[in-house]
């Protein structure tokens, strides 16, 4: 029984990770747009 409760843990934590690292790649993302709208400002 104990192990069960140790593996929905880990499955929570590995959950939350997960989510963070969706988290981070879409602020990464927009942060890349970002960038190529300076430069496009650049030589308007």
């Amino acid at each position: 029984m104990k192990t069960l409760q140790k593996l929905r843990e880990e499955f929570l934590k590995f959950e939350r990770t997960m989510e963070e690292l969706y988290f981070l790649k879409l602020i990464a993302e927009d942060l890349r747009s970002f960038r190529k709208m300076i430069t496009l400002k650049k030589y308007d």
